[in-house]
C-alpha cells in the first residue's frame, strides 16, 4: 500500500496578523493625513515652507509603501491563492480598485509637492478624503473576502515564504516602525520576543527617527 501522504497545514487567522497591521498602518496614515488636512484648509498660516517639505516627504514614503502594498497582492497573493484554491477565485474587483487608487495616489504626491499654494492645499484635502472613503471600503472587502481563501486553502509553508518576499522592497526605517505604532501592547510584546536582540535594537533606533519624522508632519503630539 502507498502511505498516505500528510496534508500541509493550513494558515490560521493568528498567522495573518502582518497584513492586518499593515491594513491598520494604512488606516491610520490616512485618518492623520485627514485631520492634517482639514487643519490646513481651516488655517494654511500654520504651515510653512519648512512643514510643507516635510509633509511632502512623508506623503511620498507613504504613497511608495502602498504601491509596493498593492504590488506585493497584485503579483503575489492572488497567483498564491489562485495556486491553491483554483481558478475559480476571482480578484478583479480589487484589482480594479488597485488601478483606481494607484492614480490618486500620485496625485496626492503631486499636490503635497506643491503645497502650501491654496489650489494645492484644496487638491490635497480633496484627494486624501477620496483615498481614505476607497481604501477603508476596499480594505474590509479584502479581509471580508480573501483571509478565508488564504485560512481556507493557503498552507502555512506558503504563506510564510510569501511573508519574506512581501518585505523586500520595504523601508524598514519607514514600514516597519509604522507597523510597531499601531500594535497593540500585547502584539509589541510577543512582536519583540520573536525578534533577534539586533533588530529590537535597530528598531528602537529607527523608531526615535521615524517619530522625529512624524513630529515635523503631524506637530508635538505625535
Amino acid at each position: 500500500m502507498t502511505p498516505l501522504t500528510k496534508a500541509p497545514r493550513l494558515t490560521t487567522d493568528e498567522e495573518l496578523l502582518g497584513m492586518r497591521l499593515a491594513h491598520r498602518v494604512i488606516v491610520h496614515d490616512l485618518a492623520r493625513l485627514s485631520r492634517l488636512a482639514d487643519e490646513m484648509v481651516a488655517d494654511r498660516s500654520r504651515f510653512d515652507h519648512a512643514r510643507c517639505a516635510a509633509i511632502s516627504g512623508y506623503v511620498s514614503l507613504f504613497a511608495a509603501s502602498l504601491h509596493h502594498h498593492h504590488n506585493v497582492e497584485d503579483f503575489s497573493l492572488w497567483p498564491l491563492i489562485t495556486e491553491s484554491a483554483g481558478p475559480h477565485v476571482d480578484f478583479t474587483e480589487l484589482t480594479d480598485d488597485h488601478d483606481e487608487i494607484d492614480p490618486l495616489l500620485d496625485d496626492l504626491v503631486r499636490s503635497a509637492g506643491a503645497l502650501p499654494q491654496k489650489t494645492a492645499i484644496a487638491e490635497f484635502a480633496q484627494t486624501v478624503r477620496r483615498l481614505r472613503a476607497m481604501l477603508d471600503e476596499h480594505i474590509a472587502d479584502e479581509e471580508r473576502t480573501v483571509f478565508p481563501l488564504i485560512t481556507g486553502y493557503v498552507s502555512a509553508e506558503s504563506w510564510q515564504t510569501f511573508e519574506k518576499g512581501a518585505q523586500r522592497g520595504a523601508r524598514m526605517d519607514f514600514d516597519l516602525t509604522r507597523v510597531f505604532a499601531v500594535m497593540t501592547p500585547e502584539e509589541a510584546e510577543r512582536a519583540r520576543k520573536e525578534l533577534p536582540f539586533f533588530l529590537r535594537a535597530l528598531v528602537s533606533v529607527l523608531a526615535r527617527k521615524q517619530r522625529r519624522r512624524e513630529r515635523a508632519v503631524f506637530g508635538a503630539a505625535v
